[in-house]
């Protein structure tokens, strides 16, 4: 809270007004426990499969240094040498739930690489760059790995954002870029109002809108200027020599335009990217296999394809 408004709060003229406007625990506080209520669930089905891959939890120190970044590592049996650090979504504001943790390990499964599934810092409590310095501090721990020569950086929605915006900062500080860049209903740009998708879709959507988006941005990147930067609004950023990228999209997501603008901006730079449009599929239907199963696997063998497998 802004000092002034703290302290008119107390002894300011309008205090007796503010007495009865102001309750005792902000309605916008109200809103981020009940979505990291309901989004963060840690138990899914999911979870109970692919018994043969071996969950650990690491610890890793932040870009900083200044606290450690908790990282469940999914491992399986005869792993290649690829590694994919996943980015849950969240809108950068709820925890990793059970299925994003059940995703990581489908994914470690399927593709037979190990996966670090990342607990990064959230917001309003830690807004940018916070949990992007967690992101590429585990990066960084992955890279210096001997036994992973090909690391996919992967997100779904705000981890999408955060998966191209560690690729941003990589070639910024021209350090190693990953190899390849999954991007599944990723927020890329944080006007979201520009894209056309958003305008026809978004005002009055009952799952991913416009008004639960700008709120989530409005906790992460409260500062306007940020919106156009490359580090918390990628789509902004140098797309010319983009890593290995799938960019998937949902057909009726309000977010579906901001991908494939990414992708067509990509391409006018000279990137050859792939894209996956899920058809009449919602935001996040990639990790829904029990309700939308034939649009999921027809996502997940675009997925599998893409690190250098075939599904089955």
């Amino acid at each position: 809270m802004h000092p002034l408004i703290a302290k008119a709060i107390k002894h300011g003229s309008a205090a007796d007004l503010y007495a009865q406007l102001v309750p005792a625990q902000p309605i916008s506080n109200q809103w981020l426990n009940e979505i990291r209520d309901s989004w963060g669930r840690k138990d899914h089905p999911s979870l109970q499969l692919f018994p043969e891959i071996r969950r650990t939890k690491r610890k890793i120190p932040s870009l900083k240094g200044e606290v450690s970044v908790d990282v469940d590592v999914f491992t399986p049996p005869c792993e290649s040498r690829g590694a994919i650090v996943y980015l849950h979504g969240g809108g950068w504001i709820a925890p990793m739930a059970g299925k994003h943790l059940g995703w990581a390990k489908r994914m470690a499964a399927l593709s037979r690489r190990t996966v670090y599934a990342v607990h990064y810092r959230l917001a309003p409590e830690h807004p940018f760059p916070d949990g992007l310095e967690d992101c590429l501090a585990v990066l960084e721990q992955v890279f210096n790995g001997d036994q992973h020569h090909d690391v996919c950086v992967a997100g779904d929605s705000a981890g999408a954002n955060l998966a191209a915006a560690a690729d941003q900062w990589q070639r910024i500080h021209q350090r190693r870029r990953p190899d390849r860049l999954l991007l599944i209903c990723g927020v890329l740009d944080l006007q979201l109002e520009q894209h056309r998708s958003m305008q026809e879709l978004g005002v009055g959507h009952p799952y991913n809108g416009l008004e639960l988006l700008a709120y989530q941005r409005a906790l992460y990147a409260p500062s306007a200027g940020d919106w156009t930067n490359p580090l918390s609004s990628p789509a902004w950023g140098d797309l010319s020599s983009l890593p290995n990228t799938l960019v998937i999209v949902g057909e009726h997501d309000p977010l579906r335009d901001d991908g494939l603008d990414f992708a067509e901006k990509a391409r006018s730079c000279g990137t050859n990217l792939r894209v996956h449009v899920g058809a009449g599929m919602p935001h996040g239907f990639v990790m829904q296999h029990d309700l939308v199963p034939e649009a999921a696997l027809k996502a997940e063998a675009e997925i599998l394809h893409f690190l250098g497998l075939d599904a089955t």
